[in-house]
């Protein structure tokens, strides 16, 4: 779990460099599904553009955990708030989702993003 905080740290700082040692070479990152540019990103390459396009996109972008992080198997399931202002709107972004890390010898394999808690812990329950 301290590793997920260290990643989001290092996002809230804008410190993308940071935020990619802790994460696997092949990491694969899976947006929500409501995103315009929803699609896998894999590989820190894929991943640093699309970090970079949103940390461009808005002004003040800070992602906070709600609560405390759940261990699910092997995953962390997190809880998290963005906010921040569109760059070139000057609209307010407040939104609340949920981030499934998948986690190994304190690298980060993968996360993906779900609408709500629910959502996610459904995602990881066995069909």
């Amino acid at each position: 779990m301290k590793l997920v905080r260290g990643i989001i740290a290092s996002l809230n700082r804008g410190d993308v460099d940071g935020m990619l040692a802790r994460m696997d070479p092949d990491f694969e990152w899976t947006p929500l599904e409501a995103s315009p540019i929803a699609r896998v990103y894999r590989g820190h390459e894929q991943v640093r553009g699309y970090v970079e396009d949103w940390l461009g996109t808005f002004e003040e972008l800070q992602l906070e955990l709600e609560e405390h992080p759940t261990e699910v198997a092997d995953r962390v399931v997190a809880v998290v708030r963005g906010h921040g202002r569109g760059r070139a709107s000057g609209l307010r972004l407040d939104s609340r989702f949920c981030q499934v890390w998948r986690l190994r010898g304190g690298t980060a394999m993968g996360m993906e993003e779900y609408a709500s808690r629910e959502q996610a812990l459904a995602a990881l329950s066995p069909a």
